[in-house]
């Protein structure tokens, strides 16, 4: 077996993955080569693997959420090699206004890895140097690769602006919204997470989140008015991305609050914009991070402001792709944020 390649993990069907040998990436000028170590498993993956995207972009390698190791540094005068990172899994101009001004998901050439070219399920990835974090040399592999999530968090919560002393309702208990909460909490807010599922609220008392609430127990309008009284919270963090959520955060926000929408729809949704007139809410689009939202997100993984350790409930080898992917639809343990492993 030649020494120059790899093994990576290709999605060439629904719900089929293939490992092939392909040659190891050399690294073009402005790049380093980067070992990996570890990629999460997101719900966008979820959703290419279940056929919901066009069958025209299968055919790739999966994986956005990435840490590894710098085995080329290529003689770059920032990394050396044996640095430990991560990467942000967006190629964009650096040119453009939006880029200018930290808002590189605004990019008109924004491309994602691992959605729109191939990405991290691999044991070797050559990026360009603006786009890879060094972390601590103490963070575990597993810790590192959920930055990329927590910094989908920090943002959706960065544009409600300042939440010190507010009441925030986040509505779904997965990764998005359990980061999402801890990441208004570390802010200031009075934080409730409401979901469906008890383990994944579970977590949410164990990373320090007090007001949980179970909407298959108690009902959500009730728990709403007993917390934050009868107008509702000042603002709502949307991270379920169903028919029902939209509306539901409309129902629950205060007059004249604000709702972040942050989970991901496969489909159109019909929204309730009556509410949202009467209301005059400001409802905000949140989508990925920019620049600055990533570097905040290692911050608080860095400091620990943040927990991420207790939600990393699984892991798999990255000839298993397809058998994590079945664990995750059939729960066959406590899911919250499952990881491939890629180094053997």
């Amino acid at each position: 077996m030649s020494e120059n390649t790899m093994r990576v993990s290709y999605l060439t069907a629904p719900r089929t993955h293939k490992v092939m040998r392909i040659p190891i990436p050399a690294p073009a000028p402005g790049e380093v080569l980067i070992k990996v170590h570890t990629v999460g498993i997101c719900g966008s993956d979820i959703h290419r693997n279940a056929e919901v995207l066009a069958s025209d972009e299968y055919n790739i390698i999966q994986g956005h959420e990435m840490s590894g190791e710098i085995v080329d540094a290529n003689g770059s005068a920032v990394f050396k090699n044996g640095d430990k990172v991560v990467a942000i899994p967006q190629t964009f101009c650096g040119e453009c206004a939006f880029c200018g001004s930290g808002r590189n998901n605004w990019c008109r050439d924004l491309k994602i890895i691992g959605v729109h070219i191939d990405g991290f399920a691999a044991e070797y990835v050559a990026l360009p140097e603006r786009i890879v974090l060094i972390v601590p040399q103490d963070m575990p592999y597993e810790t590192a690769a959920m930055i990329e999530p927590l910094a989908v968090s920090v943002h959706a919560v960065g544009l409600l602006a300042d939440v010190r002393g507010k009441n925030v309702l986040v509505l779904g208990a997965g990764v998005i919204g359990n980061l999402a909460a801890q990441a208004a909490k570390v802010r200031g807010a009075n934080v409730m997470i409401a979901g469906r599922t008890q383990y994944r609220l579970d977590f949410a008392k164990e990373v320090g989140i007090g007001l949980c609430v179970n909407t298959n127990e108690t009902g959500l309008r009730e728990a709403v008015t007993r917390a934050f009284g009868a107008g509702g919270a000042d603002a709502v963090v949307e991270c379920i991305g169903a028919a029902y959520s939209v509306n539901e955060s409309f129902y629950q926000c205060r007059k004249g609050g604000t709702v972040v929408v942050t989970g991901v729809f496969s489909e159109k949704q019909s929204i309730d914009v009556f509410t949202m007139q009467d209301k005059e809410l400001v409802v905000i689009g949140s989508m990925m991070y920019g620049l600055p939202d990533f570097r905040e997100a290692l911050k608080l993984a860095s400091t620990g402001e943040v927990q991420l350790k207790p939600l990393v409930t699984g892991a798999f080898p990255l000839e298993s792709f397809d058998d994590a992917f079945d664990a995750i639809d059939k729960k066959s343990f406590p899911v919250m944020k499952v990881m491939l492993q890629i180094v053997e």
